[in-house]
């Protein structure tokens, strides 16, 4: 219908946004980095409208992303009240609960996604390939950095990837691998964030260069 068309640079979240549909108009903010104003547009319209899975799952990425965990851990949960199998919901409380310390209850939520779909673009392979590990702390040895870590042994092999290795490769002074991790995300999903932190991680391979 005429009515309907558009430019064919505009998305359709950017037309439903326009014609005033909220959960449109908090997704855009949240592209835009406008993560105050993403969690106001929910919070106003989730009172009366909870059962509205998509705003919910925006509301609880806008708090992620200003660092309010538990909160956004909370309404993640709410989510799978209503959608059990929502795989962005398992997937983000994945990333939670490994920055809060407990791997175990993370690579089940990722175990979970890829029971799903196990082809799921946000982990980079199945879980269920590596043997389960008993400890809860990720060991990464000093030393000169080692870029081909897929066939140098278990210390370096992920059995996913996600934002959060990646920043703790950076934070451990291994900034190609967290170069690598970040680029791999980054092709599957494209992020104004990822691309910051690639830029961060190739300064700090430049400056180690010189």
């Amino acid at each position: 219908m005429t009515e309907y068309s558009s430019a064919p640079s505009e998305t359709l979240v950017e037309r439903l946004a326009v014609r005033g549909y909220w959960p449109a108009r908090a997704a855009r903010h949240l592209a835009e980095g406008k993560y105050s104003s993403a969690v106001e547009i929910c919070r106003e319209h989730l009172h009366e409208q909870s059962g509205i899975v998509s705003g919910r799952i925006i509301y609880a990425a806008a708090l992620y992303l200003t660092g309010q965990l538990e909160s956004a851990s909370e309404q993640f949960y709410h989510v799978l009240s209503l959608d059990p199998d929502n795989i962005v919901a398992l997937k983000y409380l994945g990333d939670i609960e490994f920055q809060l310390g407990d791997e175990v209850a993370a690579l089940a939520s990722y175990r979970r996604v890829l029971e799903i779909d196990p082809h799921c673009r946000g982990l980079a392979s199945e879980l269920n390939r590596v043997p389960r590990q008993t400890t809860r702390t990720i060991i990464i040895a000093r030393g000169e950095e080692i870029t081909d870590f897929a066939t140098r042994g278990s210390l370096r092999r992920l059995p996913f990837y996600t934002e959060t290795i990646g920043d703790l490769f950076l934070a451990q002074g291994y900034p190609r691998l967290a170069a690598d991790v970040y680029r791999t995300l980054n092709e599957n999903n494209e992020n104004p964030r990822l691309s910051g932190k690639i830029q961060q991680a190739e300064a700090k391979i430049k400056h180690r260069e010189q």
